[in-house]
């Protein structure tokens, strides 16, 4: 991982894990991390003062140019995941945030990860973030 911009700050969003997220197991799905990674995303963006509808509706766009997780721990239908996001790195035109994914029950890590976005206007060409998410640190 990157040195972090900011600190991890308390968990911006909550997951139960449902039971269409789980293996045979029990055991909530690999894949399902993307949507929960995305969902507290969306939520990071509303703390900084802009809603993934409003950007897109101002014409930026974030596309996802890489995604990493790496899975520490399992967790299981029913249980809460508590995710906090963090500014990993910042450039012009992307932003790369971590998120650390803990279990509520006994804070055990369960996963880490990362995305790259790169922000593109409707015809796909690179645009500078908006100054919402350009802020290395929280509002």
């Amino acid at each position: 991982m990157l040195a972090p911009m900011e600190p991890f700050p308390p968990p911006v969003h909550h997951v139960r894990v449902r039971y269409c997220e789980t293996d045979r197991m029990a055991v909530a799905h690999h894949g399902s991390y993307v949507a929960w990674f995305e969902e507290a995303r969306t939520e990071w963006m509303r703390r900084r003062g802009k809603t993934y509808r409003q950007m897109e509706d101002e014409g930026n766009l974030l596309q996802v140019v890489e995604f990493v997780c790496r899975y520490h721990k399992p967790v299981v239908y029913d249980e809460v995941v508590a995710i906090a996001v963090r500014v990993a790195e910042l450039a012009k035109v992307s932003v790369v945030l971590e998120y650390e994914c803990r279990r509520a029950v006994d804070g055990a890590v369960c996963a880490t990860g990362s995305t790259k976005l790169a922000c593109v206007g409707r015809d796909g060409r690179l645009r500078r973030l908006p100054a919402e998410l350009a802020a290395p640190t929280a509002t």
